[in-house]
């Protein structure tokens, strides 16, 4: 399973040697990435990247938006988040799409069961995964941003991204999951039109409407089929790690639950904008608990 290993020096896993942690090889004496080692070189990767786009923010965000530096301390860190989080969204709906749709490698028949299946790819996308969420999970904690909520979220989808990859189990399934960030950019892009002063522009109508229709979507259409895989596959879930088993059981029925709730608050708001005079009370797009889910 060969993974390129690019943004590196010619020679440097050859210097480096073989790197063994916990029992598991992530370079191999003959300067070759294993499968952990790829999601490793790529978790490494997409820390660095997304704390780069969330240090450096400060600096280029007054670049195109002159409101930045009138904004609360608070205000500017969440701001700082935004773009780090649609430039993951994008990244990781794409591989997730490309993966379990276009691709058949999941899919294709005498591959073994889908609970153990994995590829370069997925291995490689899990990575930047679980860097986002290392990144992000800095600054939830230091600042509390999000509160609780998004410091259970960001742990609970470390640990089952880390598990996938560590134990090689359910990355169809994990990636399944990680498409609900679909709904990112259009839940940023709430935040930013707020503080740019637009709420009362059509903009933010249709934001809204796109932030109901993409959750409907992804974090709620996306469960049937889901869950119907995994049950067609349940005589498969004892060949997998008893703590991916356990993620498999509690996390996706967790987050269908909060997303219904989500969702229910969602709808709740935008009928109370589309109905008579509405648009002048409460802009589209729900509820505050939304504003900052992932």
């Amino acid at each position: 399973m060969a993974h390129p290993a690019p943004y590196l020096p010619a020679g440097v896993l050859e210097k480096l040697g073989e790197i063994t942690i916990a029992g598991k090889t992530l370079v191999t004496k003959d300067a070759t990435l294993t499968p952990l080692g790829i999601g490793a070189y790529w978790a490494l990767a997409g820390f660095l990247f997304f704390t780069l786009a969330y240090k450096l923010s400060k600096y280029y965000t007054p670049l195109y938006f002159k409101g930045y530096s009138a904004m609360k301390p608070a205000e500017q860190r969440d701001w700082d988040t935004r773009l780090g989080n649609i430039a993951y969204s994008v990244y990781i709906v794409w591989w997730a799409v490309r993966l379990l749709v276009l691709d058949d490698a999941f899919w294709r028949p005498g591959g073994g069961p889908i609970t153990k299946r994995v590829s370069a790819d997925s291995y490689a996308a899990l990575g930047v995964s679980l860097g986002f969420f290392a990144m992000e999970l800095v600054p939830t904690l230091k600042y509390w941003m999000g509160g609780s909520a998004m410091v259970l979220h960001h742990i609970g989808s470390m640990t089952c991204v880390a598990t996938a990859a560590i134990a090689g189990d359910g990355h169809a399934l994990t990636l399944w999951m990680l498409s609900t960030e679909f709904t990112t950019p259009f839940i940023a892009a709430r935040y930013m039109l707020d503080k740019a002063g637009l709420k009362s522009h059509p903009l933010y109508v249709v934001n809204g409407l796109l932030i109901v229709a993409s959750w409907t979507v992804a974090r709620m259409a996306t469960f049937v089929p889901f869950f119907t895989t995994v049950w067609g596959a349940r005589d498969t879930v004892p060949l997998m790690n008893p703590l991916s088993q356990f993620l498999l059981l509690v996390f996706p029925a967790t987050l269908a639950v909060l997303n219904t709730w989500w969702y229910y608050k969602i709808v709740k708001g935008a009928l109370k904008v589309l109905g008579p005079g509405g648009g002048k009370k409460k802009p589209a797009g729900g509820s505050k608990p939304a504003a900052k889910t992932e």
